[in-house]
């Protein structure tokens, strides 16, 4: 089965998100600098962490992958709006949601932190931990127990 990650759902939650911190933000705090994430400008710097994201999720996965992760030389700042990040795995249907749900909230976190890390360095941590959190589970026997992994052929 597919993992399929939309890029555009990803800019949604993040733009979502980024406008309710905005909103709740530290007096005296422009919050056009928080919810302006995904606007001109700043979409590269976006696209290019999402990229980043991206490609470590195939390396925590990479076992359970059919089609081993290829890390080439991509320039994620041009791919466009309705792009879709693809997994291809074996994976049982019971566990694609919760994989594609924690793969979601990982790349929307890692975002968020870099961003906040930029115009509210105070509100980053809370990002980066809640990655690290999503990204544990991805690696950890919460999610892939029980399920076979790939044979990688000896060198």
């Amino acid at each position: 089965m597919n993992i399929t990650i939309k890029k555009k759902a990803l800019l949604y939650d993040i733009e979502n998100i980024a406008y309710v911190i905005a909103d709740n933000g530290v007096a005296g705090h422009s919050p056009h600098r928080v919810f302006d994430i995904c606007r001109k400008g700043n979409i590269d710097r976006v696209a290019r962490i999402l990229g980043l994201a991206y490609a470590k999720v195939q390396y925590v996965l990479s076992p359970l992958l059919e089609v081993p992760p290829m890390f080439r030389d991509f320039d994620f700042s041009v791919i466009p709006r309705n792009y879709r990040f693809r997994f291809k795995c074996g994976l049982p249907a019971e566990k694609i949601l919760k994989i594609k749900e924690t793969v979601h909230e990982y790349m929307v976190c890692m975002v968020l932190a870099d961003w906040l890390g930029i115009t509210m360095p105070a509100e980053a941590k809370v990002w980066e931990e809640r990655a690290a959190v999503c990204l544990k589970e991805l690696a950890g026997s919460s999610i892939i127990s029980g399920v076979m992994t790939r044979q990688v052929p000896p060198i």
